[in-house]
């Protein structure tokens, strides 16, 4: 089919040879759900390109449509970031997510040092240790929430803002 144009056009048509870059803009207004059903199945170039724009951001972490069971979620949230910044080859930007430890904090910080957003949400298990880690790789941070992490001591907070100038939005909460 490369090469052909569409129906009535003598145009020629060769979706595969579109730019990364073109593709990226076109598939981030797609949804994850949209993207894993058409765009990446077409060819290897939208594959590679598809997977730059959906494993880009990892946003677990907003309200549920229904009541949720987060309880015992720790070590299946590790692994689904993990995969995430896996399958990201370095590109992980944006996470969002709640109930996630340590482990899976200190992965994404030794693989993804393009990190801009990190909003944890009833991390008790996230300490010092991966965020120091954060602060000395992901040195792009600009946006740093912390809500329900007590192990995340002040002097960890003050290294990540003397290693990550660009933070500007920085939201501790306890309650």
């Amino acid at each position: 089919m490369s090469g052909e144009g569409s129906k009535g056009s003598d145009v020629p048509s060769d979706w595969a040879n579109l730019t990364p870059d073109c593709l990226f803009n076109v598939f981030k207004n797609l949804t994850v759900e949209e993207m894993l059903e058409g765009p990446l199945k077409v060819c290897k170039p939208w594959t590679d390109a598809g997977n730059k724009s959906v494993f880009s951001v990892f946003d677990v972490g907003g309200r549920t449509v229904v009541p949720f069971d987060w309880t015992d979620m720790e070590d299946k949230m590790d692994a689904l970031l993990k995969h995430f910044a896996d399958k990201s080859d370095g590109g992980l930007t944006s996470i969002k997510v709640k109930h996630c430890t340590d482990k899976a904090i200190s992965y994404v910080a030794d693989r993804c040092p393009n990190l801009e957003v990190l909003w944890l949400s009833k991390c008790p298990s996230v300490t010092d240790a991966s965020m120091l880690k954060i602060a000395t790789n992901c040195t792009k941070l600009r946006e740093l929430h912390l809500h329900k992490a007590p192990y995340v001591t002040n002097q960890t907070l003050e290294k990540v803002h003397q290693n990550c100038p660009m933070v500007n939005v920085l939201i501790l909460e306890d309650e």
